[in-house]
């Protein structure tokens, strides 16, 4: 009778249990600790360097506005709202293969692997030929992250501010879930050709002095489950589990019937 019983015990649990190898994405070798890479803990950042298929909004300025405003592409005085990606394709300018984007009366204009400052200037140098005492602003559109995993909303999500670190990222999809590993955080990043995937323990206060602290565009962020999830509970169907309860009870009631009988 105890055997059987166990194996009712053993028969719930393992169809509880799901493996936590076929939970977790992207396997493999690539992915780094930052312990394993050099200079990891230098608090130096980066700027964000254009690269082709980015999206730029540019908006020339002056004391005349109607002087301007056929170097806008969003033909109005006023900002257009850009906060999604069709109202963002249709005012910004999309960086070409080559690295160039085509501005009007301008023509071609390289700005790639240059910072949004960089290309601000330049495009400052070449308006000033049509306008005096004219001003340029440059923004990024695809400004956006992406956070999957163990976080209680996935999603894709804009960057509002200039800076934002992983810590933050996590916050914006409303937390990490009970069953995340904290420890094993992933951060896929691609610099121009070049693809990485960082290990980032955010239980460790050092990362605040990593240059994968700061998120950039386009960054992925993963919270991979940890193994507790494979055991998660709630995964049981409830029907299994009154039968299982029912036939442990009938079980038990007919051993006690049987024994005293024999007694």
């Amino acid at each position: 009778m105890k055997q059987l019983i166990l194996f009712f015990v053993i028969l719930t649990s393992l169809s509880s249990c799901v493996s936590l190898k076929k939970s977790i994405y992207l396997q493999g070798d690539l992915a780094k600790d930052l312990e394993e890479i050099e200079n990891t803990y230098n608090p130096e950042k980066s700027s964000y360097l254009i690269k082709p298929n980015d999206n730029l909004f540019i908006r020339v300025t002056s004391l005349d506005s109607r002087t301007s405003a056929f170097l806008n592409n969003d033909m109005g005085n006023s900002s257009s709202n850009i906060d999604n990606a069709m109202a963002a394709s249709l005012v910004g300018y999309r960086v070409d293969l080559d690295g160039s984007i085509n501005y009007p009366f301008v023509g071609k204009i390289y700005v790639a692997n240059l910072t949004l400052d960089q290309i601000r200037d330049k495009i400052q140098l070449a308006v000033s030929k049509f306008i005096e005492e004219s001003s340029v602003n440059v923004k990024l559109l695809n400004d956006n992250i992406t956070i999957i995993g163990e976080v209680v909303n996935p999603g894709r999500f804009l960057l509002y501010a200039e800076e934002v670190n992983i810590l933050e990222a996590i916050s914006m999809a409303g937390d990490m879930t009970d069953f995340s590993n904290r420890k094993k955080v992933r951060l896929i990043r691609q610099d121009g050709d070049t693809k990485q995937m960082v290990v980032i323990n955010t239980l460790d206060e050092n990362i605040m002095f990593s240059p994968y602290y700061y998120l950039k565009p386009g960054d992925i962020v993963y919270v991979e489950p940890r193994r507790l999830k494979s055991w998660d509970l709630s995964a049981i169907p409830i029907g299994l589990a009154l039968t299982f309860i029912n036939t442990t009870l009938l079980l038990y009631t007919f051993y006690l019937t049987q024994f005293d009988t024999n007694n």
